[in-house]
């Protein structure tokens, strides 16, 4: 069966490219980045398995090894057989997760290079042969792909399916991938090898926006003293860094620091997690995020009508006399609001520049109302005497990575046993991967700033002193590919364990440029309360509504 042309099916093409744009996240870096494919789309998948990648076919219940594979006009093709050699893996449910034995250390090499493809179990029987099945492209609801971050799901996508409406509203995320919005990408290096870890200062677009960022890293390996971090600039904006500091942490055992968003240090011993969790919907999704794993909560079901706002409502059981907890939060911002953003700026036409040049003098604190007013933040309150009461708010985090933030929440007043918290935003603005409640008080810490020996940039030297304080000085990196590797020297180790945390501080600026004509009365729309999450609903409905068709 030969591959159709783009005029004779453009849905299956469209079908292809999604496929093939998914096999080259595979092969990046250790973060997402799409790239139109070299070879046309059936190559790509021949390619992936020409490169030693083990491939597992999951349904629901079962499992086997996916080898011998072609790629055939809206199929894939190819051998099963059990999964020899691979003892550590357990079928089950891609909905539950839980993909390997529990209570079992899985080592970067049980799962370097595990691609798992997920089939519903609703295939036909004529797609059978003896031990070879055909795969149609529909048929694939999910890929899981682990590679070189020991063990974690560096890739996972929720297909949603691949046919019509599927792969239509899979181009729409490619195009969020290209278009990208975003802050500085942050890498630790160790070995010559660049690990991808985050982004920071995410959404301060403007210079009242400009803040403080406190990003977890990894802890550093028994007698380290030598700490190497890349900052790099990867999509079309001016990246302005004030301050870059390695914050180094001494403390017990069985101890996790964090710095909240106010930088104040938080401890946590004794994570909770909660009793039940739902949807603002009221559906369950307590399996979903007691767990930091692959399994996220991608927020509700499209509705057109009904309120556009998400979130989760939290309950945990509290112990006697807790008069305050910590609640932790591991997250990050959805591509979509990234895509929306986008086109929310794509509004202003040619006056963008003019309208940020405004922007830029409007005071910080008018600017953050508005953002939590449109429910951009991870937005938390807590119930008191039956009503919901606002606490605080998660700054955004950016889509590539999911970060692990916390906030001090004070129970004072609040009666009963338990305690109730809802995590609120915008319709698909996040992902929740885990959350967590800790009731115990913050153990003591001995903090220590790293030695801060050199800032190499290739074209500029050494930028340290730019960096080295919160002042007038910045260091600006203002071209795609402009990078610069910073080098620290850790203190003296101690009998203690040990948590590294980058503290920086800046803003950035999106470069944009359109001749169309600003929309001005549609703009001014967006002065209403929660006006961006419509907006939000509005154009994924849209863009579903165009994939049915």
């Amino acid at each position: 069966m030969s591959t159709k042309t783009q005029s004779q099916n453009p849905n299956r093409l469209f079908a292809w490219f999604l496929l093939a744009a998914m096999v080259n996240l595979i092969h990046s870096c250790y973060y997402y980045k799409v790239t139109k494919p070299a070879d046309p789309p059936p190559e790509s998948i021949i390619r992936l398995q020409n490169e030693n990648n083990f491939i597992i076919l999951q349904k629901p219940d079962t499992a086997w090894q996916f080898t011998d594979i072609i790629a055939e006009d809206d199929t894939i093709k190819g051998k099963l057989s059990i999964l020899a050699g691979h003892e550590k893996y357990k079928t089950t449910n891609a909905e539950k997760g839980n993909r390997y034995k529990k209570n079992t250390v899985i080592n970067e090499s049980d799962v370097l290079n595990d691609v798992l493809l997920y089939i519903t179990d609703s295939i036909p029987s004529r797609y059978y042969d003896t031990n070879r099945i055909a795969v149609p492209l529909t048929a694939l609801s999910r890929i899981d792909v682990y590679d070189r971050d020991a063990g974690r799901t560096t890739a996972s996508w929720i297909l949603g399916g691949l046919g019509t409406g599927g792969a239509v509203f899979g181009i729409v995320m490619i195009i969020v991938l290209l278009t990208k919005e975003s802050c500085p990408f942050i890498y630790v290096t160790n070995n010559n090898t660049d690990r991808f870890i985050g982004e920071i200062y995410s959404g301060a677009i403007y210079p009242s926006l400009e803040r403080h960022d406190y990003l977890p890293l990894p802890e550093p390996v028994s007698g380290q003293k030598a700490y190497s971090i890349k900052m790099t600039n990867e999509v079309r904006e001016i990246q302005n860094t004030n301050l870059i500091e390695l914050l180094v942490f001494d403390h017990p055992e069985n101890t996790r620091v964090l710095i909240d968003r106010h930088g104040n240090i938080q401890t946590l011993s004794n994570p909770v997690a909660p009793v039940s969790a739902v949807s603002l919907e009221g559906i369950d999704v307590r399996d979903i995020i007691v767990a930091e794993d692959s399994m996220v909560y991608l927020g509700k079901e499209i509705t057109k009508d009904a309120n556009p706002d998400d979130g989760i409502i939290l309950n945990f059981m509290r112990p006697p006399g807790a008069a305050s907890a910590k609640l932790v939060v591991k997250a990050r911002n959805s591509f979509w609001l990234d895509y929306i953003f986008t086109r929310f700026h794509g509004l202003f036409g040619k006056e963008y520049n003019c309208w940020v040049e405004k922007q830029e003098k409007i005071p910080d604190k008018k600017m953050k109302n508005w953002n939590v007013e449109q429910k951009i933040p991870l937005l938390v309150s807590i119930e008191r005497n039956g009503k919901w009461e606002f606490v605080d708010f998660f700054n955004v985090t950016g889509p590539m990575a999911a970060k692990e933030d916390v906030m001090a929440i004070d129970l004072s007043g609040i009666p009963g046993e338990s305690v109730r918290l809802k995590l609120e935003y915008g319709f698909k603005f996040w992902e929740i991967d885990y959350a967590a409640l800790d009731f115990s008080g913050n153990n003591q810490v001995s903090k220590h700033i790293a030695n801060f020996k050199s800032a190499i940039d290739s074209k500029k030297g050494d930028v340290m002193e730019l960096m080295a304080m919160s002042d007038t000085l910045y260091y600006v990196q203002p071209e795609i590919g402009d990078e610069v590797n910073m080098n620290f020297e850790l203190p003296e180790p101690v009998d203690a364990s040990r948590s590294v945390i980058l503290h920086s501080k800046g803003y950035y600026k999106i470069l944009l440029e359109s001749d169309a004509e600003q929309q001005a009365g549609y703009l001014l729309t967006f002065r209403k309360k929660g006006r961006f999450s419509e907006f939000s609903n509005e154009v994924f409905q849209q863009h579903y509504s165009q994939g049915k068709n």
